[in-house]
């Protein structure tokens, strides 16, 4: 199986909760990520995510991974974490595509990240559990 963990979640499950105050005044650049970055996860899948950020009052990385489609991840313990739900992120072997229940972050600083797939409706199961992947700005 396939799991897509870059293209566009419908549904956002993002805990506002979780977000941890503004960082000091200086600390606030480390932590913006305005621009175009290259998605590539351990497994050889791409893709695009244009993120910018907002830090009022807790910083905020406002990711959209295609037209009219992305998700928010709020800045907590120095990562930008989301727990969202990718529609057609898993792919059985016959090319059938069911949603999985990611959670995911990364860190602004190293432009690392990772990927624990939480939950599928997928008939063929989630076989590899764990992704990590890397941002690359583009633009």
């Amino acid at each position: 199986m396939r799991i897509n963990t870059f293209m566009a979640a419908a549904a956002i499950g993002a805990n506002a909760g979780l977000c941890t105050p503004a960082p000091p005044a200086g600390a606030t650049d480390e932590t913006r990520m305005n621009g175009v970055y290259s998605y590539a996860d351990e497994d050889g899948l791409t893709g695009t995510w244009i993120i910018k950020t907002t830090c009022t009052p807790a910083c905020v990385a406002h990711v959209s991974t295609a037209p009219d489609a992305g998700f928010d991840a709020p800045l907590v313990n120095g990562r930008y974490t989301v727990t969202r739900t990718v529609p057609e992120g898993a792919v059985c072997p016959d090319n059938s595509q069911h949603p999985v229940t990611v959670n995911q972050s990364w860190d602004p600083q190293t432009l690392t990240g990772e990927v624990d797939f939480l939950e599928t409706s997928a008939p063929c199961g989630l076989g590899d559990q764990h992704d990590d992947f890397v941002l690359t700005r583009i633009g």
